[in-house]
């Protein structure tokens, strides 16, 4: 049965053409860049940390503009469903005309019922922290227990949003390949994330997004399973050549390989488990670098 038809069953045939109604005109308006763009990427950040913490364990879905009545974000984890509706405004109340958030909170969680959805919430996201607490304290009881306020910042680009949410900052120095990165790494990341999930207008889990961020613009983010020991997959031969180089460091961290010298540093292009990278070895070996000179006449 398809889920208007559901909705009709569930709260009426108005609540359906209403429902119907409000997701076409989230979907028409959904154009560029926008408020919601920024927060499914933001959460989108956080799963496909998780996802690369812990490859076992059932990857987070996204999907944004999702039918229904909290409607804007859903975020689907082994554990529960989360819905949020997103108000990018000064002045937002519970019941204000002509279509209470409250009204469409209390839908969406008895929608959720009888599709059989189960640890379900409904989250209303402002951009003003004092609008954000302000809402808060006042949730109706009719929806109080499944309700939550979230504040997430608006900001005019993605570029000004990575500079100033800590938290976002936080997450992105975790995922990408390069341990201190820069801020211009950490803009980049968050833009080829944010991409990926406009690339999947029906939704995508964090291991769909995961691999189309790979495959758009590869070895940006580490590579998954943390915790392998990297510098295994150096030779021998290669490392007692660089041994040799005065001042000469390195090493392998988030699955590249790095090296510092002379107040100069930099990050292998490519994994330490492509071909390119033992091409590289290969090549080191055999032209045998005394100087840091020589090691960068080495590079591609």
């Amino acid at each position: 049965m398809a889920l208007n038809e559901q909705i009709a069953a569930c709260l009426g045939e108005s609540a359906a053409r209403y429902a119907a109604n409000k997701h076409r005109g989230g979907s028409n308006g959904n154009k560029g860049v926008r408020y919601e763009d920024f927060f499914i990427a933001f959460h989108a950040v956080d799963g496909l940390l998780q996802h690369v913490l812990d490859l076992s364990a059932p990857p987070i879905h996204f999907k944004g503009q999702a039918e229904g009545f909290a409607d804007d974000v859903r975020i689907a984890s082994a554990a529960s469903i989360a819905y949020f509706q997103l108000k990018n405004a000064q002045s937002v109340q519970w019941s204000a005309a002509p279509h209470p958030i409250e009204i469409d909170f209390d839908y969406q969680a008895r929608l959720s019922a009888h599709l059989g959805e189960t640890s379900v919430s409904t989250t209303l996201v402002v951009p003003s922290v004092t609008l954000s607490e302000s809402l808060r304290l006042n949730i109706p009881n009719k929806i109080r227990a499944h309700t939550k306020v979230e504040h997430f910042p608006w900001t005019e680009t993605a570029n000004r949003l990575v500079l100033e949410c800590a938290e976002l900052r936080e997450q992105l120095t975790q995922i990408v390949n390069v341990d201190d990165p820069t801020d211009d790494v950490l803009v980049g990341a968050f833009g080829m994330i944010l991409i990926a999930c406009l690339n999947y207008p029906g939704g995508a889990d964090a291991r769909e997004l995961l691999a189309h961020c790979s495959k758009l613009y590869p070895n940006q983010l580490r590579l998954a399973n943390m915790d392998e020991a990297w510098e295994q997959h150096l030779k021998s031969d290669f490392t007692a050549i660089l041994d040799k180089i005065p001042g000469f460091s390195y090493g392998a961290k988030r699955g590249f390989f790095y090296w510092s010298a002379s107040g100069t540093s930099g990050v292998f292009g490519s994994s330490v488990l492509s071909e390119e990278f033992n091409l590289f070895q290969r090549d080191v070996v055999q032209r045998n670098p005394k100087t840091l000179d020589d090691f960068e006449e080495v590079l591609p």
